[in-house]
């Protein structure tokens, strides 16, 4: 394993503060599983049978409503975990489908394995309950931006979740460092394919935003955060 893989797992919320020598042990039994851009780590539904962290590339995390329709529930970078569920209840399966948006590796741990570490170092028992809670936490104040919040907030608040999550400083502002579609953020903000469109050209032609084909530069970031904390007269 490379040191900038090592150091990821190291610092991933998953096996972060795990006592050194359990950490060998996790490093050891580790396996590497690359995916090619629109390949899954695992499909909804699966049986939960591993967990992972993200080494390289970008993942989204995507959910199929009774009813068909997907929804986009995150975008992971390198360091974040998922399918952490593996180690809480395997038989239900994984809650969604782990998609692969440019060619990625991650680092693997299986079901058994896990569950047996966590055995031996109640923090990693700690760290998946404190993962949960962040995915519960997340949903939450997700429901409440759909009750009380303007949709021209909810983007901002998705724009700007996602520039802090992975952004990069360039000429024109801040990209956003991953693929990122009009049809991702409208459901994450939980609105319109249209509605989006709609509002990121006006934003573009205010110069708080540059679009690109799935990129997104924000060119004004003090007057996106004014959107979304809704400061805008």
């Amino acid at each position: 394993m490379n040191s900038t893989f090592h150091d990821l797992v190291r610092q991933s919320s998953l096996f972060q503060e795990v006592n050194p020598a359990v950490f060998e042990q996790v490093l050891a039994c580790s396996v590497e599983r690359s995916v090619e851009e629109g390949g899954y780590y695992f499909m909804q539904g699966d049986p939960a049978t591993h967990a992972y962290v993200l080494a390289q590339g970008r993942v989204k995390m995507v959910q199929i409503t009774p009813s068909g329709q997907q929804i986009t529930l995150r975008m992971m970078t390198p360091g974040q975990t998922y399918g952490g569920i593996a180690m809480l209840n395997p038989h239900a399966g994984y809650p969604a489908t782990a998609l692969a948006v440019e060619n990625s590796t991650a680092l693997a741990w299986d079901t058994e394995t896990l569950r047996g570490l966590a055995e031996q170092e109640p923090r990693l028992s700690l760290n998946i309950m404190q993962l949960m809670h962040g995915y519960i936490t997340e949903l939450q104040t997700r429901q409440q931006a759909l009750v009380s919040a303007k949709v021209e907030q909810r983007i901002a608040r998705i724009l700007l979740k996602l520039a802090a999550q992975s952004g990069k400083e360039v000429e024109e502002g801040v990209l956003i460092d991953m693929p990122l579609t009009r049809q991702d953020v409208a459901e994450m903000s939980g609105t319109t394919l249209f509605t989006v469109s709609r509002t990121l050209n006006e934003w573009e032609r205010s110069s708080l935003l540059k679009i690109g084909r799935e990129r997104v530069v924000i060119c004004n970031p003090h007057g996106l955060v004014r959107i979304a904390d809704d400061l805008v007269e």
